[in-house]
C-alpha cells in the first residue's frame, strides 16, 4: 500500500520571513507599487502587456497597462477607491463603473490573511543576499480589463503569484500566472495571462484617487 509523504517543515529563517511578509502585507493602510509586463493569450490571439503599473494603499487599488496586438495599442486603467470600482479602456474615453469586491481588486496580496495562505518554495542567493521564494493566490490583472468589446463573462479560475521576499518579508520580484475564461463573440475561450512583476515603494505612501 502506498504511503503519502509528509511535507518537510519549513526551516526557521524561511518561516520567520514568511511571518514578517504576512504581517507586512496585511497591515492596515499598507502601501506599495509594482511594475509588470507579459502576455495575454487567448485561443486565437495574443496581446502584449507592457508599461504595467500597480499601486495599492490599504484597500484602494490602481492598475494601468498597455495592451498591444498586431494592429493597435490601448492604455487601460482601473481604479478601486472607497469600495467602488471604475474602468477606462483609453485615456480619451470616459470612466465606467466596474463592479468589484475587495478580494477581486487586482491587489497583489488581497488573498493573504495568514501564514497558511503562503507556501515556501525554496531559498535563493541573489546579489549576495538570501531570499526566499514563496507562492500564494493572486491575480493583478483581471480579464475584465482586457480591451475587447466583444469579451464577456470574464472569470479567473486560478491566479498564482510566485515571488521572492527578503528576510524582513519585503516583496521584491516574481511572476503572476493567471488562468481565466471568457466569452469572445459568445464563444467560451481560455485566457492565460503571464506576467513578470517587480515591487517598488514598498511601505511608502501611494496616492490613489477616484476618477
Amino acid at each position: 500500500m502506498a504511503v503519502s509523504a509528509t511535507p518537510a517543515p519549513t526551516p526557521a529563517p524561511q518561516k520567520a520571513a514568511i511571518a514578517k511578509f504576512v504581517a507586512l502585507v496585511t497591515k492596515a493602510g499598507f502601501s506599495y507599487q509594482a511594475t509588470f509586463s507579459g502576455d495575454d493569450r487567448h485561443s486565437a490571439s495574443i496581446l502584449e502587456i507592457s508599461k504595467g503599473l500597480l499601486q495599492v494603499h490599504g484597500d484602494d487599488v490602481r492598475v494601468r497597462a498597455t495592451f498591444t496586438d498586431p494592429t493597435a495599442s490601448t492604455v487601460v486603467e482601473h481604479r478601486y477607491v472607497g469600495g467602488k470600482g471604475w474602468l477606462r479602456f483609453a485615456t480619451f474615453l470616459q470612466w465606467n463603473r466596474l463592479p468589484m469586491t475587495p478580494s477581486k481588486t487586482m491587489a497583489a496580496f488581497a488573498a493573504i490573511h495568514s501564514t497558511s495562505d503562503v507556501t515556501y518554495v525554496e531559498t535563493v542567493k541573489s546579489g549576495g543576499k538570501t531570499l526566499f521564494r514563496v507562492t500564494f493566490a493572486g491575480a493583478i490583472v483581471h480579464p475584465s480589463i482586457i480591451p475587447y468589446i466583444n469579451l464577456s463573462d470574464e472569470t479567473v479560475r486560478k491566479g498564482t503569484m510566485t515571488i521572492l521576499i527578503d528576510a524582513d518579508g519585503r516583496p521584491i520580484r516574481g511572476t503572476d500566472d493567471i488562468n481565466a475564461i471568457g466569452r469572445i463573440s459568445g464563444q467560451l475561450q481560455e485566457i492565460i495571462i503571464e506576467l513578470t512583476v517587480a515591487f517598488t515603494k514598498v511601505g511608502q505612501a501611494v496616492s490613489i484617487t477616484a476618477p
